[in-house]
């Protein structure tokens, strides 16, 4: 028998396509905030939003006469007709956020615009009640309590409240950075964990929401207009990435979104500049025609249609080649003919035009497959044998040495071999006992981000167990006591912010597993020498004996290579030579 639906389930219904989790709540209402006017916001959440999200602002306000009607499904103040849809122009437009928060939650709705009295509403699971007078500073508040009490079912799928404070947040942080001019507090448990006040310059809301070394770090993109598309905004240089890719933000038309047009731009762009599984830091706005790009594909309005999507792709994809070119920092290879293997390898080779290294990356045949026999040594591990001792070897450019093998030459990289035999030894300590620790006599201060600190709280032992010991100093900040004592001293700020990273830095693998690969390959990184220091013949021999000696000596922890091979019959062929001696 075929029935109609209750407007009970069809709210019920709605909440669950747009209202997926106490983040979702909160988009919608500081959304709602932002097309209203507000200057400046404050939200209030508890139990991570699962107990409440409370949303307060500066607003133009709701008669009170509309107060019932801002909570009825699919009742808007945005769009008048059809050919509104087509040019979209403020974040809501489907009049649904309202409603199905409602829906689902224990909601009050108290407003008063400029020069009238305050009225609220409250509104039980969908069930309104009156509108009653209420005090209230002008503007509007939304509090939604309990959400999901009586839908059982999809609070079972909801995180950790830490984890769902941590969504919240993250979906905070965007709505920051498509507004710099919007004053946002945020406040967790009573406690202030993000505070942006209105920032004239971009940069500024970068340090505010992302922390600002990473804004001091960034290069500049744009501003750059083509074909009615205006784009500004900032990125990565080569030497700093992630290993996910949660620190791109696009904001197109002032609207957070994720896009698979943008994001393909970005790693094309970045192409064969990262080691494998890294990402760049990316923040894009993009303005355009609204008539030129579709919101409406998706309930939360988070995907967009371009109408041009290859041009689009083609001014993102030039602006950040344009700004990394600016930087000094994409490796212009002179390529000349080559067997498709030679080429692959020659495009991952860091250097400069006129690197030796660069000249020669095109005669590249093979990539050494190091036997994996016996433990590491020269690191704590067992003594290495003396028939291990290297022949003759050469530093050049401060990056890479050249070894003479026995039928040609091996390039190496010292920081990516060095990386790959502390790993080892790490997972191996670890597998026995904690890391040693140096303690400090004045604890080190390091700036963090909000979501940076509870994440400390939740990898205690971890740290511990690499020789760290954090305590929180305020709401952005961390004081080392101790740290592992391979770590340099001046690497202790930058080593634990990597390993304070969302759960998708630490590596593809799952479980503690995979933490534990994230946190000693970041440890091993940081500890590792640098790539591009001038190293001792020593130091440089001690690591050469080691590399047959250590499990995956062909690859660092992130998956580059510690050296190539060129063979002396390449060599011969490149200078015309028909075989030796002639």
């Amino acid at each position: 028998m075929i029935r109609k639906l209750s407007a009970d389930m069809i709210n019920k219904i709605a909440a669950g396509e747009v209202i997926e989790r106490p983040a979702s709540v909160v988009k919608e209402l500081v959304e709602n905030a932002i097309d209203a006017g507000a200057r400046r916001i404050e939200v209030e959440l508890s139990g991570g939003g699962t107990k409440l999200v409370r949303v307060s602002d500066d607003g133009r306000g709701i008669p009170r006469a509309e107060l019932h009607l801002a909570v009825a499904s699919h009742a808007t103040s945005k769009l008048h007709d059809p050919e509104d849809l087509f040019r979209i122009g403020s974040l809501g437009f489907r009049g649904e956020a309202l409603a199905s928060i409602a829906a689902v939650s224990h909601l009050r709705l108290a407003s008063r615009p400029p020069g009238e009295t305050g009225a609220e509403l409250r509104v039980d699971g969908g069930q309104r009640g009156d509108v009653r007078p209420a005090g209230v500073p002008p503007g509007t508040t939304v509090e939604a309590a309990d959400l999901f009490f009586n839908v059982p079912a999809r609070r079972e799928y909801l995180r950790t409240e830490r984890g769902e404070l941590r969504a919240a947040l993250g979906e905070l942080k965007k709505q920051a950075l498509a507004h710099p001019e919007l004053g946002l507090r945020v406040l967790a448990d009573g406690n202030v964990v993000l505070d942006a006040p209105p920032a004239d310059e971009p940069r500024e809301r970068i340090a505010q929401v992302l922390g600002r070394e990473l804004a001091e770090d960034l290069l500049v993109v744009g501003p750059r207009e083509e074909a009615g598309i205006r784009l500004r905004g900032y990125a990565s240089p080569c030497d700093r990435s992630r290993g996910d890719s949660r620190q791109q933000f696009f904001i197109l038309n002032g609207r957070a979104v994720r896009d698979v047009t943008l994001l393909t731009a970005v790693k094309q762009a970045y192409a064969n500049l990262l080691p494998p599984r890294r990402h760049p830091s990316v923040v894009l706005w993009i303005d355009l025609d609204p008539a030129d790009v579709d919101v409406n594909v998706h309930p939360q309005k988070a995907e967009v249609r371009f109408r041009r999507d290859r041009i689009v792709f083609r001014v993102v994809l030039d602006a950040l080649r344009e700004a990394l070119s600016a930087g000094g920092l994409v490796a212009e290879l002179r390529l000349g003919r080559q067997g498709e293997r030679g080429r692959r390898f020659a495009e991952r080779v860091e250097g400069s035009p006129d690197s030796a290294l660069a000249q020669s990356a095109a005669s590249v045949t093979a990539l050494l497959p190091f036997p994996a026999a016996g433990p590491v040594g020269g690191v704590g591990g067992a003594p290495v044998p003396l028939d291990a001792v290297p022949r003759r070897f050469l530093q050049v450019h401060r990056r890479y040495v050249v070894e003479e093998t026995e039928g040609g030459v091996r390039l190496v990289d010292p920081h990516a071999l060095h990386e790959r035999i502390l790993y080892e030894e790490i997972r191996a300590r670890l597998e026995r006992e904690p890391l040693e620790s140096q303690r400090f006599l004045f604890p080190q201060i390091v700036e963090v981000a909000a979501d940076e600190v509870a994440a400390c709280e939740e990898r205690a032992e971890l740290l511990a167990r690499l020789g760290f010991e954090v305590t929180p100093f305020g709401r952005s900040a961390l004081a080392v006591h101790a740290a592992p004592a391979m770590l340099p001293s001046e690497r202790v700020g930058e080593g634990l912010q990597r390993l304070l990273g969302p759960p998708g830095v630490l590596g593809p693998e799952e479980g503690d597993e995979g933490i534990l690969h994230g946190l000693a390959a970041t440890l091993a990184c940081r500890s590792a020498v640098r790539f591009g220091d001038p190293l001792p013949d020593d130091q440089i021999e001690a690591l050469l004996r080691q590399r047959p000696h250590v499990r995956r000596g062909h690859c660092c922890p992130h998956g580059r290579p510690t050296a190539l091979a060129l063979s002396l019959d390449e060599l011969d062929r490149r200078f015309g030579r028909q075989g030796k001696g002639t």
